[in-house]
């Protein structure tokens, strides 16, 4: 029998091996599909995915509209599904990105997308599925099995897949480099002292999760590991778009907790915590050039998120066990959801 948060704890102090595998096995597959996409650029991408799957597509998204100018838009499964919708698709590429590759809903628009026009690729930890079997390009996730519900080191490897896969389209030969050399960082990560941040949110009555540009898409990942496995009610929104009425709420026993990214966007972000803290709220702020982060200085741009929802995983993961909750095990819950 297994203690609680044995599985969860385990598969988070696997992710710098499971990087290093990952990239060895299926690297020059990513390289390639970039190179692809590069000699056949898209009129735009579109994605395909539900829960922590779709927080990375977002990740995509801002990694491929930042950096190449082209849009890239999320399609909701349910067009496929449900509403059976003549998707108009031509020249565009799909990604679908699922641990399963199982859920109806996904396999329905994927289908229909290809209809439509699109060509396919399906970025999965899971490779013979429904959605693998119908793709044009089939990438595997390369994890293995993943015990826990939430999941933790599949979304990890979804980031550096699609950045490998970045790095390929855009001849970007450093950010290649800083994907390789993820796991020594990682490493450092997984070895910062978080019991300061689990006080900090055991007191918290509210949490909001800040992020900007790519990092939006981590706080995302993060607020949905506070509901999954800590029954927290914690809300995700861009710095920018806190302030559009959110911040109301930045007060005594309310956290707000920010990834900070590094380049242009760092600015507003900081600004953003410095008001919710006169406000009354209790503000963390995680990246470079903060308190016991030093492990992040220097980062990649790019690769930065990847290590700040690492260090994530292990908050929640203790928080949980804090709360007298079982990481591994959240009520309601099932590893694979499939749904129409």
């Amino acid at each position: 029998m297994t203690r609680p948060g044995e599985w969860m704890l385990r598969e988070i102090a696997e992710i710098p091996q499971v990087i290093v595998r990952q990239m060895a096995h299926h690297g020059a597959a990513y390289a390639e599909t970039g190179a692809r996409l590069r000699r056949n650029p898209p009129r735009f991408f579109a994605t395909c995915a539900r829960g922590t799957s779709d927080h990375a597509a977002l990740f995509f998204k801002y990694l491929t509209e930042i950096r190449t100018g082209v849009p890239v838009v999320t399609l909701g499964p349910s067009l496929g599904s449900i509403y059976d919708a003549d998707l108009q698709l031509r020249d565009a590429v799909l990604l679908s990105v699922s641990q399963s590759g199982s859920s109806p809903d996904l396999v329905a628009l994927q289908h229909r997308a290809k209809q439509g026009g699109a060509s396919t690729i399906a970025l999965l930890n899971t490779t013979d599925s429904p959605l693998g079997r119908e793709a044009d390009i089939v990438l595997p996730i390369g994890v293995g099995p993943e015990q826990a519900v939430a999941a933790t080191k599949s979304f990890v490897a979804s980031l550096t897949a699609l950045l490998a896969i970045h790095a390929g389209q855009t001849e970007d030969n450093s950010l290649l480099a800083a994907v390789n050399n993820l796991p020594e960082a990682l490493t450092q990560t997984l070895a910062v002292d978080i019991d300061p941040i689990v006080r900090d949110l055991l007191a918290a009555e509210t949490v909001f999760i800040l992020g900007r540009g790519p990092g939006l898409a981590i706080a995302q990942e993060a607020a949905l590991k506070l509901k999954e496995t800590c029954l927290v009610h914690a809300e995700a929104f861009s710095a920018a778009e806190f302030r559009h009425g959110p911040i109301a709420l930045a007060k005594p026993g309310a956290l707000v907790l920010a990834f900070l990214p590094e380049g242009p966007a760092r600015a507003s972000v900081e600004d953003t915590l410095r008001l919710a803290k006169e406000y009354g709220a209790q503000t963390i702020p995680i990246g470079s050039g903060t308190l016991g982060f030093a492990c992040f200085d220097g980062a990649h741009e790019e690769t930065l998120c990847v290590l700040q929802i690492t260090l994530f995983y292990r908050i929640a993961a203790a928080l949980s066990l804090a709360l007298g909750l079982n990481p591994d095990l959240p009520p309601h819950l099932v590893k694979a959801t499939l749904t129409t």
